[in-house]
């Protein structure tokens, strides 16, 4: 009788060697363990000190832009000893409420710890609005905005005048906005008067930068040579004040004739659809603002004229941009129209602008451009396109002669000074001529 084999001993492993096994099998777990804990930690630690925020609307509408960047980064706040602070005092029950919040923190965010955001509910939170109101001398009976944007005694004894009181301090870096105002409402006769649409954006800027600057600058507009009138909306006095209203700057009328010199606190020149020539004693005048350093000058021709003012179409020509007597127009079929495509090119004057298309309507002539010129590079002039008409646009002289070949430039910018000098770009004087006054 045959003994058989023990099988099962002969299948089982030495239980040494399993022992190794387990063994290390723990070991090579606690290393993921670890390595896995060291990951998180490190994940962790990385977006808290670095946080995305994603727009994921479908317009974009919390995405702040580039005009507010740029002002969240300038030096008007980098040079602050103390943050800006802004107070929304809006209901947590308002239907503008969340839109309000993410907009504010938007701005804290990008400002990098110059913006301070507070919200508070003044109904809820009666005793935190009355502390508040009586120090900003209000009375919350609707949702507001608070920009305080007071200096610091440092600052304010360096950039303010010594005989400027608390009470004008205040009132030039304190602004209020009224959340009612940020909105964009339509009527009919079936839905009534309802919201369609938000300027929270540049309402919040437009006071952020009056808060900073306090006094607003004056751009002086000569009254006695342009064609600008009108109190209507569309009109171009009103266009203008309400554009150059949200850059902090204010517009005010000015006759050049008979003055010596332009006053001092001038943050620019306007010249709009000049009617009627300078003489050799204002050309002084101007001539003289224009060699002043950080001068500005805001040209817009007349395309309707056939012979453009002489003393100031030399003065364009001297500076590289000659403004021609031509008509522009494009044909559809056997018909002309006058409403000009064009596109901005991708000077630095554009801004956001630029390889964008737009359509001047009305009257529009062209620009001669002398880019490039020795001579006007040595006098540190420079000429650039900010706006190209489309190839298809035709140019018909207003005298009936040959059609002027392309490309026709329907607005420039001159630029007098070392721009590529940082010591001296921010010293340099830059002019703007644009061959359309309808835009306006």
């Amino acid at each position: 009788m045959k003994e058989k084999p023990n099988t099962l001993e002969e299948q089982s492993p030495p239980p040494q060697k399993g022992r190794r096994r387990s063994g290390s099998e723990g070991r090579m777990m606690m290393l993921q363990l670890f390595l896995c804990l060291t990951i998180l930690l490190s994940v962790n630690y990385f977006a808290g000190n670095h946080q995305t925020v994603l727009d994921l609307s479908q317009n974009k509408d919390f995405t702040l832009s580039n005009q507010t960047r740029n002002l969240l980064q300038s030096s008007s706040f980098r040079a602050r000893k103390n943050p800006v602070k802004i107070i929304a005092a809006v209901r947590r029950n308002s239907a503008h409420y969340p839109r309000v919040s993410n907009m504010l923190h938007a701005y804290e965010r990008l400002s990098e710890g110059t913006i301070r955001v507070q919200l508070i509910d003044y109904v809820r939170d009666s005793d935190a609005a009355i502390a508040i109101a009586d120090k900003y001398e209000t009375a919350f009976v609707e949702d507001t905005i608070i920009i305080d944007a007071l200096p610091s005694l440092t600052q304010s004894t360096k950039a303010e005048t010594p005989e400027r009181t608390e009470e004008e301090m205040r009132k030039a870096h304190i602004r209020f906005i009224a959340v009612q105002d940020m909105l964009v409402f339509s009527s009919d006769q079936r839905r009534g008067r309802r919201v369609i649409g938000y300027r929270d954006e540049d309402q919040i800027t437009a006071s952020l930068r009056r808060a900073l600057e306090g006094a607003p600058r004056r751009m002086y507009f000569l009254a006695d040579k342009s064609q600008i009138a009108g109190s209507e909306e569309d009109a171009p006095w009103s266009f203008l004040s309400r554009t150059f209203a949200s850059l902090n700057i204010e517009i005010a009328p000015f006759r050049i004739s008979g003055l010596d010199r332009i006053p001092d606190d001038a943050a620019g020149i306007a010249l709009v659809a000049p009617r009627f020539d300078l003489n050799a004693q204002e050309m002084a005048v101007l001539r003289e603002y224009w060699k002043r350093p950080k001068a500005s000058l805001l040209v817009v021709m007349d395309p309707t004229r056939k012979e453009h003012p002489p003393n100031i179409r030399a003065f364009l020509r001297e500076h590289g941009v000659t403004p021609r007597a031509v008509r522009l127009s494009t044909a559809k079929g056997s018909q002309r129209t006058f409403d000009i495509p064009a596109t901005f090119t991708n000077a630095a004057a554009v801004g956001d602008l630029g390889n964008a298309s737009t359509m001047f309507e009305g009257a529009t002539s062209s620009l001669e451009l002398r880019e490039n010129a020795e001579d006007l590079e040595l006098r540190q002039i420079l000429p650039l396109t900010l706006i190209a008409a489309s190839e298809s646009v035709i140019a018909q002289p207003l005298d009936g002669t040959a059609l002027l070949p392309g490309p026709h430039y329907l607005a420039a910018s001159v630029s007098r000074g070392n721009e590529r000098n940082e010591q001296t770009a921010e010293s340099t004087s830059r002019m703007i001529i644009v061959a359309n006054k309808d835009f306006l």
